[in-house]
């Protein structure tokens, strides 16, 4: 009623603020004609106000929304949205750009899907003119996803009543243009190496490529910011699994460290940098990652930042981490010139690779999965659906502590730190000490790269001495050299180790020993505490039962002896007075009777066999561990699942299709952590921690856990007939 009543109305300006006082002045005078019935018009002065102030309200807070989006999102869905409305406006339809499924397939075949490409690509294969190409099947479904979007704006403004136009055929529209262009890719044997461990780099080829821009900072010193610049941006993304564009807007300032103690005979200073944006992190969400110093000094990160951040003009301190070649500080490194330039990397390096920018989380992540670590690690590591109770530590650094030794972390003498950026000496002591965590953070970092300029160079002066990076005053003090040499002898083993390196040399493999034993110790406490707990539950079965069947024989005899008396089964007394007989000399084999059903019950109960205890799996348990305890060792006075089964087998959860249910499920666990152990040849309860982490590393309850677990073991066993089918 309220814009039927709103059209009627003379023309007004197009602000919702315009419009309400007009209405206002209308409904006074209709008010001041209608004196009569004033309630009525009370009522419908009202709905009108608030139905134009809830429809102002909604466009303001929809014109909020789209004011306050991504970037990335308006400049990929406004150009598409602004084709389909000139399309649109171009065919003349009747009811102009609103958003329909129909529309939207018409506007794909005309405009979208068979058109040429209209500039040049990279992606093209060699020889491809760019006329000769056709939109890739991702970019169609781009523009679906764009118009899609503005399909929800019409609904949310109240124009639109038309479902969703993607809900339907659009939807296989573009299955099927997926499933052409992989046709077609069969056919011409393209991308057949794409997203493999063949695409990107392997370790050795890394370190290839360390060395090729060491030796470019000699051959072209005029490029030795951009090479130093191009190696950190790929170790940053190689160690901390991050895509290339998370570090074009990261400034100095997201970096920090602190000293994680008791993890080695090293000080360990790990390099841990936080973001609140990113490609998946558009609501300032604080993320982490982390990366601790390399044996080898070419392809440290920590060193590599600290050698890239000396040569860097002074006056850098609130500026991006990677920026740009020009004079501004503040601006961050664009696409196209983070991109150049890893190029020219892979090329000085001869590595082929398909991917470019986001090559370092890629390969950071094959490598780890090549070296032994787990999927529960990386995905932490590269922040992979992560939780709320991950944080710094757990992002960035090995679980097992005490595993940290570098042998070149020889201490340096303070006469060459305080030559290294020596502003720094004012900002942890004096004066100007900064006030805010940030700050601390940052200077601390910067306190710690002084050290790791000093040890690395150690090893790389001797390999690239042309390179403008030894340029530095400190490298020409007399006491470098001495200190290099000090370096060398530890990191060769020409000086003796201490006590507490030797030990940390043998650890692992003393470690390994412990935990080995210590897991075959904890399955035979498990196996012992098992037996005995079901050999003490048979027992108080046994003795439960025992006296229940005493008891209720007891009581059937009691109740048959005083009902004999009242069913009329002594003999009838004579005339004469006789005595009557004893109920005591009535014996049970001398009646023939049928005894009532509750007394049959009774005596069938007697010498029967025992029947299964009533229990019942806890509702209570959430994770992992606390279910793998009431399997195996049971709950306080309960017996444990193994030995339920093995003496009453499915008895003594057949009555309940609840538990029935509630058991089949937390089996998969049990069937899980058996596999584990079996194919990893683990003990059990380092296999249980194994599936525990990638339950909390899940995010589902453990009766979804459960089905995820089961779905899977189902796909294992369907591949592995398939093979034996094939063979019949």
């Amino acid at each position: 009623m309220a814009r039927r009543t709103l059209r009627k109305l003379p023309a007004a300006p197009a602000p919702a603020q315009a419009t309400l006082p007009s209405i206002t002045v209308l409904m006074g005078l209709q008010n001041r004609k209608n004196r009569k019935n004033p309630a009525p018009v009370t009522r419908r002065h009202r709905n009108i106000t608030n139905d134009a102030e809830l429809e102002d309200n909604l466009h303001r807070i929809h014109t909020t929304i789209h004011a306050e989006r991504p970037m990335t999102t308006k400049r990929a869905y406004a150009p598409k949205q602004a084709e389909f409305q000139s399309f649109c406006r171009a065919r003349g339809f009747q009811d102009g750009d609103t958003v329909t499924e129909s529309k939207l397939l018409l506007f794909l075949e005309k405009e979208v899907v068979y058109r040429p490409l209209r500039g040049p690509s990279r992606k093209l294969a060699p020889g491809t003119l760019a006329g000769e190409a056709r939109l890739h099947w991702r970019s169609v479904r781009a523009y679906v996803t764009a118009i899609t979007d503005l399909w929800q704006q019409q609904r949310t403004l109240g124009v639109n009543s038309h479902p969703s136009p993607r809900e339907t055929t659009a939807r296989e529209y573009v299955r099927t243009l997926q499933r052409q262009h992989a046709a077609q890719s069969r056919s011409v044997y393209t991308g057949k190496g794409q997203d493999t461990l063949l695409d990107g780099y392997s370790e050795p080829e890394l370190r290839r490529i360390a060395e090729k821009l060491w030796g470019q900072t000699a051959e072209s010193p005029a490029n030795t910011e951009h090479c130093l610049r191009t190696l950190t941006d790929l170790l940053l993304s190689h160690y901390m699994l991050a895509r290339g564009n998370d570090w074009g807007a990261a400034e100095i300032s997201d970096l920090f460290t602190f000293e994680f103690p008791g993890e080695g005979p090293t000080r360990c200073m790990p390099l841990i940098f936080t973001t609140r944006a990113g490609k998946t992190n558009q609501d300032g969400r604080l993320e982490a990652a982390g990366a601790l110093r390399s044996r080898d000094p070419e392809i440290c990160l920590l060193g590599t930042l600290a050698f890239y951040l000396l040569f860097r003009p002074r006056h850098w301190y609130s500026t991006r981490l990677i920026k740009d070649a020009g004079d501004d500080p503040s601006a961050g490194i664009s696409y196209n010139t983070q991109r150049s330039w890893v190029s020219r990397a892979f090329d000085y390096a001869g590595v082929v690779s398909a991917q470019k920018t986001h090559a370092g989380r890629s390969s950071g992540a094959k490598t780890a999965e090549l070296r032994g670590v787990s999927e529960a690690q990386s995905r932490r590591a590269g922040r992979w659906n992560p939780d709320q109770m991950v944080g710094c530590y757990l992002d960035a650094l090995p679980r097992k502590w005490g595993c940290f030794n570098l042998p070149r972390a020889v201490p340096p003498p303070p006469a060459l730190l305080s030559m290294i950026w020596p502003e720094l000496d004012q900002w942890v002591n004096g004066a100007r000490k900064p006030k805010d965590l940030a700050g601390t953070g940052t200077v601390n970092l910067l306190v710690y790269l002084r050290e790791v300029v000093l040890q690395d160079s150690a090893f790389l002066i001797d390999r690239y001495p042309r390179s403008p990076v030894w340029s530095h005053p400190v490298f020409r003090h007399p006491e470098y050299r001495p200190f290099t040499r000090r370096v060398l002898a530890r990191a060769n083993g020409n000086e003796e180790p201490d006590r507490l390196t030797l030990l940390t040399q043998a650890l692992p493999q003393f470690t390994e020993h412990l935990l080995t034993a210590e897991a075959r110790h904890s399955a035979q406490l498990a196996e012992a505490t098992a037996a005995w707990t079901a050999e003490i539950a048979g027992l108080e079965a046994r003795l439960t039962s025992a006296y229940t069947n005493h008891l209720r024989q007891t009581l059937a005899e009691a109740t048959l002896q005083i009902r004999l008396p009242e069913a009329g089964l002594v003999p009838a007394l004579a005339p004469a007075p006789a005595p009557v007989p004893a109920i005591a000399t009535v014996t049970m084999p001398d009646l023939e009777l049928e005894p009532e059903p509750a007394l049959a019950d009774d005596f069938r109960v007697h010498g029967a066999e025992e029947s299964p205890p009533e229990y019942r799996m806890s509702r209570a348990i959430k994770t992992v561990e606390a279910l793998w305890q009431e399997w195996m060792t049971g709950l306080p006075g309960q017996p444990t699942v193994p030995a339920l089964d093995a003496r009453w087998g499915s008895q003594w959860r057949a009555s309940w299709r609840s538990e029935v249910q509630w058991y089949s499920l937390r089996l998969e666990v049990i069937r899980e952590i058996r596999r584990i152990s079996k194919a990893r040849r683990i003990a059990e309860i380092s296999a249980m921690h194994t599936v525990a982490a990638d339950h909390r590393q899940s995010s589902r309850s453990l009766d979804d856990f459960c089905k995820q677990l089961r779905a899977s073991r189902k796909l294992r066993e369907a591949g592995q007939r398939a093979p034996a089918r094939a063979r019949r």
